[in-house]
């Protein structure tokens, strides 16, 4: 009797467990929250490097406010293009791209005021490309793209202007530029020389500052002057500063050595070398003629 009892409960224990198996099988389960998943410290949300592309895109666009109010009726800034706008007409566009960090793959055009030189306007841009010393460009009636590295510099009757820039480690260079009938041509230029502009001393004279560069003594400042005599654009130095006060030696440390620009005959002054030509490199970075 009791060995029957125990196989019963057996069998009753086997069907209990089954039916409990084939509940728990086909119950409806619960719905649990979604958690929102957070990005990991030091990572950017899409929100936040979408922020961080548009202030990018936009560095330096506050110092045209005041030469774009200035010159309303010759450049306008729509979004990410820069428009300049000539006898009546827009003649050029200059549109932003890319991400600057470094490298050549972005392209930056600021309008920075005009120029007026030989009697007519120039609208001055600059532009940066991610790397290396920003550029100086001007443009005409025609809209073409005109200049070179540098801080532009226009003597005081308007007939020359000077682009120069000096960087202890990329170098320089000087370009000289002459308003003539026909427009800006570039007369003068040199990529060894890296100077920088410190006043015009008189319409054919400009004082500057560059360096010296030498392989085995290294780096020196010199006082300098650029001008033009019966052999052409040259800069001839005048004494040597010293490198912590900046202040003129009694005495030079070695020779001073003097820079000859090379002469650049009838040339129109755009960057490509002819007016008719465009540059893909600058089309590449946004640049149109209208």
């Amino acid at each position: 009797m009791i060995r029957k009892l125990g196989l019963v409960a057996v069998a009753l224990g086997v069907v209990l467990t089954g039916t409990l198996a084939w509940h728990l099988a086909t119950r409806q389960q619960p719905t649990l929250p979604i958690a929102m998943v957070e990005p990991p410290s030091g990572e950017m949300s899409a929100a936040e490097i979408e922020a961080d592309r548009l202030e990018n895109l936009a560095l330096d666009r506050d110092q045209e406010t005041a030469p774009l109010a200035r010159w309303s009726a010759m450049a306008r800034r729509e979004g990410d293009a820069l428009i300049i706008r000539m006898a009546g007409h827009d003649v050029a566009s200059f549109t932003d791209s890319g991400y600057c960090d470094g490298f050549d793959q972005c392209a930056r055009w600021r309008f920075r005021g005009v120029w007026h030189l030989g009697g007519r306007d120039y609208p001055w841009l600059t532009f940066f490309h991610g790397e290396g010393e920003e550029m100086a460009f001007f443009t005409d009636t025609s809209g073409a793209l005109f200049g070179a590295a540098g801080e532009p510099s226009a003597s005081p009757d308007g007939r020359l202007m000077v682009l120069a820039y000096n960087d202890p480690d990329l170098g320089g260079s000087v370009s000289v530029f002459e308003a003539g009938p026909g427009g800006l041509n570039l007369v003068a230029d040199s990529d060894l020389a890296g100077c920088d502009a410190v006043e015009w001393e008189d319409a054919g004279h400009l004082a500057m500052t560059c360096i010296d560069s030498d392989t085995s003594t290294g780096q020196r400042y010199m006082t300098a002057v650029l001008f033009r005599d019966e052999g052409g654009w040259r800069i001839t130095p005048r004494g040597e500063l010293d490198p912590a006060t900046k202040q003129l030696l009694a005495k030079p440390t070695r020779a001073l050595v003097g820079f000859d620009l090379k002469a650049v005959a009838d040339t129109p002054a755009t960057h490509q070398g002819q007016k008719d030509t465009v540059d893909p490199y600058f089309v590449e970075k946004g640049y149109k003629r209208l």
